[in-house]
């Protein structure tokens, strides 16, 4: 089976560098040509906790990718239309897709152009940096919950080759979704308006707030029918707000770097689906039109 990342950014790099370790017939896909140029004349660079890699990993534009039978999607959200229309061709030819992208409403971005019973969904905790063109930073692969959407032989196929890499198959695939979002929306949006890491959270916002905001978007996944571990997500952001102090949020790093976050798919997406389903979300509300007016400023 022919697999390929698509976004092959710090996360896709890193998954896809893990993958082709395994064994994995892999390709990377993207439109930095920089870090395209970089991998393809030297290698991926992945420096792990105990030693660093140059792996041979195929790297290229979406156009010139092979046929393939899964692609495991890791754009940002706002990205993911014209990324699967540039592989229009192999879905059409029965490649299944795996959206890991972070956030909410994935699938229901890509099904306008994705069978249902091509697509599987799931987030991933593993961490990733890119440092350089061709060069991440990682501790390697972590917990990956996944589903397909439906079941069926195709799906199942791909979900078998993805348990044997150490993916996890799991009915609460959705559920884990919600509570990394509900997460992010807590940590992500903080951090744009402080302009800070996360130590200054810890020191100007604290725990209690911050679970506030992520309760509220676990209200939401409680209407949409999805049951999370509240404990879980509150214990995470503690362990956030005492270890990772000098952690600066993706969504922090776009805004500096002049890029558009992802909003949309987080404190957005809650305030909205919040209002949809009757489910007062004032916090999230809030903290979206501040990154919106924050993202205008800096793009403009």
């Amino acid at each position: 089976m022919t697999w390929a990342i698509l976004g092959a950014g710090a996360l896709g790099s890193v998954i896809g560098a893990e993958l082709f370790k395994g064994g994995a017939d892999i390709v990377l896909l993207d439109t930095n040509d920089a870090h395209l140029t970089a991998i393809q004349s030297k290698g991926l660079r992945v420096d792990w906790d105990d030693k660093t890699d140059y792996l041979p990993v195929p790297a290229m534009r979406p156009v010139d990718a092979p046929e393939l039978d899964l692609v495991i999607l890791l754009t940002k959200t706002m990205h993911s239309q014209a990324a699967l229309a540039s592989i229009e061709p192999s879905i059409a030819a029965g490649a299944c897709v795996l959206t890991l992208q972070n956030g909410l409403g994935n699938v229901e971005q890509i099904r306008s152009q994705v069978p249902d019973e091509q697509i599987l969904y799931g987030c991933t905790m593993t961490p990733g940096d890119l440092r350089g063109p061709g060069h991440v930073v990682s501790h390697g692969i972590a917990y990956t919950p996944f589903a397909p959407l439906t079941e069926n032989p195709a799906a199942k196929r791909v979900a078998d080759q993805l348990v044997a890499r150490g993916f996890e198959k799991t009915s609460k695939a959705a559920a884990k979704i919600w509570e990394k979002a509900s997460f992010n929306c807590a940590m992500n949006a903080m951090a744009v308006l402080g302009e800070g890491p996360v130590g200054l959270i810890a020191e100007f916002v604290g725990g209690a707030l911050a679970c506030q905001i992520a309760n509220e978007v676990l209200d939401v996944a409680a209407a949409d029918g999805v049951v999370t571990d509240r404990d879980a997500v509150a214990a995470q952001i503690d362990f956030a707000l005492e270890k990772h102090t000098a952690h600066k949020p993706s969504m922090l790093q776009d805004i500096e770097a002049g890029r558009a976050t992802e909003i949309e798919a987080l404190n957005g997406y809650a305030a909205t689906r919040g209002t949809a389903l009757g489910v007062p979300v004032p916090l999230n509300t809030l903290l979206a039109s501040l990154v919106r007016m924050k993202q205008h400023q800096r793009l403009a």
